[in-house]
């Protein structure tokens, strides 16, 4: 019987693909551990590979607690993206897209199971310390030891019973209490605002270290099936849910570590969150925040804790590369399913292009439209690119050509006050206040860097087209220089 798939699963699969690496020398939380990850993650990026994962074995002042190793960049190349869908790691970038877009279309449903892994060890009431878990310093001006970042936070909708799993930041303020940057408009924020209407706290549960399907389907924001119906999808098997212990919520039951608690609807209860350096490399500000208040966590025998060297730029660390490659197929049903004809690829790095087969004059804004209105679009992506089917929207100087070649900035570029945004570090501080707002305030740009069809008719001496045909050279003098190349005397 084949086992079902874990961190440990997945590690052995790094380990067998020459993507991973054990350090067992000390090293320390207070910016070695950031550091190493830092390089790991320069390593990798948009490559297909480069730059191992690292399970840290040997952590300076946890040698004695419950929890002992971090593991940090799992996905920090898009080679293990491949690898995450049972696909070679060599395969190419839009093959794993339209993978992915499969998995949106066909939901596996999660199983539910009594008990498993996850509960091997239970610890509640005042045995309960987040300081025996080592979480680093990650970077230097961080307000404090930030346990959420490669994290799956689950939460249930208090009037449907409906789970979002996400990926939001918390800092450590005490050995049982984590501060949490809840932004009001997002899944979670939501159902926060249910139980405060209804004046009862909101049940909550942090995972760290499993599937990488965990962190990678949080990080995105689906919105056609449930995060752990989209586990399921990718890793072609039901996600084993078990019950928590003091929290009326379901989680994955061999997930390295939980800590269950309780959000309180008192905005008295708030604790200071922040400075954190975010995606965007900057710092957001602290403010008094929701706090979530541990009750129990279980973890597995010798647990791994899962982390992340987040804001590393102009590196796209593997935060970034998890949205830019989840929400790319997101994004591609969501224009499908809005009938808008034409689309034929997105990337979203190192900015947001879309390529089309033009159909009509206009075609580019109601690309623009559709995009600008989904969710994933509040993230920092706010600059769009819509270009035709013969630019390479991979190559930056070929969308950097067609915009050159195709754009009157009076006629083609044109601001959209969305007036949404959650990282932005171009706006003033009291602009992205989501307590007051719900959300930032950023606004959007489109670029149409298609052909104008008012100004450029098709013309009969270009063969009905509306620009002049390419002129190649002639082959029987490409073939006439390839004889003589040698000649020349190059």
């Amino acid at each position: 019987m084949t086992r079902s798939r874990d961190l440990r699963s997945w590690i052995e699969k790094l380990e067998a693909e020459g993507e991973f690496k054990r350090v067992s020398v000390k090293v320390d939380c207070g910016g070695e551990i950031q550091e190493i990850a830092r390089r790991m993650i320069a390593q990798g990026g948009m490559k297909v590979t480069g730059g191992p994962a690292v399970l840290f074995e040997n952590i300076e002042g946890h040698e004695h607690t419950w929890c002992k190793k971090l593991f940090a960049g799992g996905m920090n190349n898009v080679g293990r993206f491949a690898l995450m869908l049972g696909l070679p790691k060599t395969t190419v970038l839009p093959a794993i897209v339209q993978k992915l877009r499969e998995t949106l279309r066909n939901p596996i449903e999660p199983a539910h199971v009594e008990t498993g892994p996850v509960k091997e060890n239970i610890i509640k009431g005042k045995d309960i310390d987040l300081y025996e878990i080592p979480v680093p310093l990650w970077h230097p001006l961080d307000g404090g030891r930030y346990i959420n970042t490669w994290v799956g936070i689950v939460t249930k909708d208090p009037e449907s019973g409906e789970y979002n799993v996400g990926c939001y930041r918390g800092m450590i303020t005490d050995k049982n209490r984590i501060s949490m940057r809840l932004i009001p408009s997002q899944h979670w924020g939501i159902h926060y605002a249910k139980y405060q209407a209804l004046g009862k706290p909101m049940p909550v549960a942090c995972l760290y270290g499993w599937d990488p399907s965990l962190v990678f389907t949080a990080s995105n924001p689906v919105t056609t099936i449930s995060e752990y119906e989209w586990m399921g999808s990718i890793m072609q098997e039901p996600v084993p849910l078990v019950k928590c212990e003091t929290v009326d919520l379901e989680v994955p039951a061999s997930v390295e570590i939980v800590v269950e608690g309780t959000i309180s609807p008192d905005p008295a209860t708030y604790e200071i969150e922040g400075p954190f350096k975010d995606v965007s490399g900057a710092y957001g500000e602290a403010k008094e925040k929701p706090v979530i208040e541990v009750s129990c966590i279980t973890y597995r025998n010798d647990p791994v804790y899962t982390g992340s060297a987040t804001g590393i730029t102009p590196v796209p660390e593997e935060q970034l590369l998890l949205t830019a490659v989840g929400t790319t197929p997101i994004l591609l049903n969501a224009l499908q399913d809005e009938g808008v004809p034409g689309v034929l690829e997105i990337t979203l790095a190192p900015f947001l292009c879309v390529k089309i087969h033009k159909a009509f004059q206009g075609h580019a804004k109601q690309v623009a439209a559709a995009l600008f209105g989904h969710k994933a679009l509040s993230f920092p992506f706010k600059i769009l690119i819509v270009v035709e089917e013969d630019v390479n929207i991979h190559d930056p100087a070929a969308v950097i050509r067609a915009v050159n070649d195709n754009v009157d900035p009076a006629r083609d570029i044109y601001v959209i006050p969305m007036e949404r945004a959650i990282v932005d570090r171009a706006l003033p501080p009291e602009a992205l206040d989501e307590d007051q707002y719900g959300i930032g305030l950023g606004n959007k740009l489109l670029i149409d860097a298609t052909v104008n069809w008012a100004t450029h008719p098709k013309r009969a001496e270009w063969g009905m087209k509306r620009l002049p045909p390419k002129d190649p050279p002639p082959p029987e003098m490409v073939e006439k220089v390839r004889k003589r190349w040698e000649e020349y005397g190059f």
